[in-house]
């Protein structure tokens, strides 16, 4: 199995440069710290040690994203921002929902249908890097009625599905700091720790990772409408630890919704 440690050292050995010389470049004595690190017999090596490391070997920006990726180095705000400044235009231009994610599942930008289709925080909000896709379907009156799955005949509940999509998502990083603070804030919502309790990888189904179906039922104008969507996921080139989200229209009802903007009655 591949390690954090192990890719590092592929990459220096690709590039011939050995492990003294990374080391001098990093100020330390002697390889012994690289050599651990490598070899995986040491904990999770912080963020400032890993950009250290990855400078000495003089990869690219997007060598480096991948291993951070890997690693489970969330992005920071300097990343954030360039993030959301390379895929806005898109996603502001798209006439249905779309946002910005990363990999803990960080929502991070909103176009105004996603925005006022979700009753999500405004993108002033979401810079911060607060909201989390996991907690929307257990916020406190929530006022939408949300399935998904496969498709129309293969879907489960929201809360359901949240968390067994996040359970095969993210089961490889239960040990990552990040992971431990989010499940353990939402631990405290009754609904959400019984759910997680019952729910397993096997209880919410998908042989696809980059595309879902979503029927939404809400109230935006005031009467109730159910919306059809299939979703794309796509990751980020420049860095992957981005993920855009680009929802479709499945029928008339739901372009006719954006068509006429009455997403932008909604409060």
């Amino acid at each position: 199995m591949a390690t954090l440690g192990g890719l590092i050292k592929d990459f220096r050995i690709q590039k011939r440069i050995s492990q003294l010389e990374v080391a001098t470049k990093m100020g330390w004595s002697d390889t012994t710290r690289l050599s651990k690190i490598e070899q995986g017999r040491t904990s999770k090596p912080t963020r400032s040690v890993i950009d250290r490391i990855l400078d000495a070997l003089g990869i690219s920006e997007s060598e480096k994203n991948e291993l951070l990726l890997f690693g489970g180095y969330i992005p920071d705000p300097t990343e954030i921002k360039k993030g959301i400044n390379d895929v806005s235009e898109k996603i502001d231009s798209w006439p249905y929902p779309s946002y910005l994610i990363d990999f803990t599942w960080r929502l991070l930008y909103s176009n105004v249908p996603g925005t006022k289709t979700f009753y999500a925080p405004s993108n002033q909000i979401l810079k911060k890097g607060n909201a989390n896709l996991l907690e929307f379907p257990f916020l406190p009156d929530f006022p939408l009625e949300i399935y998904k799955g496969e498709d129309e005949d293969n879907v489960a509940p929201f809360t359901v599905a949240q968390i067994g999509q996040f359970k095969i998502e993210e089961h490889i990083r239960s040990e990552e700091s990040w992971y431990r603070k989010l499940i353990g804030r939402l631990m405290k919502n009754e609904t959400f720790r019984q759910t997680w309790a019952k729910v397993t990888p096997n209880t919410y189904k998908k042989k696809l990772v980059d595309y879902e179906y979503k029927i939404v039922k809400g109230s935006w104008t005031g009467k109730k409408q159910t919306l059809r969507f299939h979703i794309l996921t796509s990751k980020l080139i420049s860095d992957p630890r981005f993920q855009l989200v680009m929802y479709l229209p499945v029928d008339k009802e739901t372009e006719g919704f954006y068509a006429n903007k009455s997403y932008l009655k909604a409060q």
